[in-house]
């Protein structure tokens, strides 16, 4: 009797790192997913991105981000331009630690936990326009999105708008309910649009703001930090000032929020910095008021009452000598 296994399509197999599936896979898109199986297909051939785009549709652009997305689960390591596998001897030294500590199951959940509300690709890459038509038709939770999203926006989202939002709520990890206070956030500063949304969406998720309060008590400081700005850039004469960026606005927030200084004192501060530099530094200026606030001065009448206090002299240096003993010795060289 003979015996014979027709493999077909088995054949020709490579191999997949299962930590592809366990880790990786949640977050990770079809055009991920395409430019890495087409890699490990090809794993010892040097692929141009145009051969890599025309095998798997992928635009040229997005793929070293897909790579770099690998990179950064630890299945793919980077050496210039050359992708390799993770050093599997460190995994294994890793694997075989002694002593390794016992968690509960309750710590272990609470891990898992805090790493589904904490997490965000250090650069979120937005779904293809395939998967984002693919899980629109059966996410109930994204057609809520989208149809609430277009009623606060004013306007019917085109797909790349979705694939947005599908990004901020499975990559990033934002609820539905938080996404939707955001949206409402950026129309309510005059910035309803996608670009923002996305900009600040990204940065929720990357300081684990996903909650009703957590995003309330969030917008809540950007608009008391704002509301601080507009008062410096009042007091310095700034005109058409822009968006302030983050230490700007930490800066402001300092002097008005918490030292409580009025536009007096910052246009006081202002002057002296730029009679001193010959420009505007906001460093500058913030050690000013500094020294302002360590001495309790909160006015121009406290800043000329200090300014026209006497200055202590410097306390004398004791000699290290004895004036006595000295004119003895010179008394004594006189006599000789």
């Amino acid at each position: 009797m003979s015996i014979k296994i027709n493999l077909g399509a088995w054949r020709s197999v490579f191999a997949v790192p299962s930590k592809i599936v366990d880790e990786g896979l949640k977050f990770a898109d079809g055009v991920k997913l395409k430019v890495l199986l087409y890699v490990l297909r090809n794993a010892d051939d040097t692929l141009e991105l145009e051969v890599i785009s025309k095998a798997t549709g992928v635009n040229v652009t997005d793929i070293p981000e897909a790579l770099d997305y690998w990179v950064s689960m630890d299945v793919l390591q980077k050496d210039d331009s050359v992708y390799s596998p993770v050093n599997s001897k460190k995994e294994i030294k890793e694997d075989i630690k002694p002593e390794k500590e016992v968690k509960t199951v309750e710590e272990i959940s609470q891990e898992v936990e805090e790493k589904k509300q904490h997490f965000v690709v250090s650069k979120p890459q937005k779904p293809d326009y395939v998967y984002t038509s693919q899980r629109l038709a059966v996410d109930s939770n994204l057609k809520i999105l989208v149809s609430e999203a277009q009623t606060m926006l004013g306007k019917t989202l085109s797909t790349s708008d979705v694939s947005t939002l599908l990004m901020l709520k499975d990559t990033c990890g934002l609820r539905v309910d938080v996404i939707l206070m955001l949206i409402q956030y950026c129309v309510g500063i005059d910035k309803g649009n996608m670009r923002t949304v996305e900009k600040i969406g990204v940065q929720w998720a990357d300081d684990g703001i996903n909650s009703v309060e957590a995003a309330d008590n969030r917008i809540a400081q950007a608009a008391h930090s704002s509301k601080c700005f507009s008062v410096v850039s009042s007091a310095f004469g700034l005109k058409n000032a822009g968006s302030p960026t983050k230490k700007q606005l930490e800066y402001s927030t300092k002097w008005v929020g918490e030292w409580k200084f009025s536009s007096k004192m910052l246009r006081e501060a202002y002057e002296r910095c730029v009679d001193s530099k010959g420009e505007l530094k906001f460093n500058y200026i913030d050690g000013i008021l500094k020294k302002w606030e360590a001495a309790g001065i909160k006015n121009l009448d406290d800043l000329k009452e200090s300014e026209l206090k006497p200055k202590k002299p410097a306390p004398k240096k004791k000699s290290s000598y004895d004036i006595k003993e000295l004119e003895k010795i010179d008394t004594l060289d006189f006599i000789d």
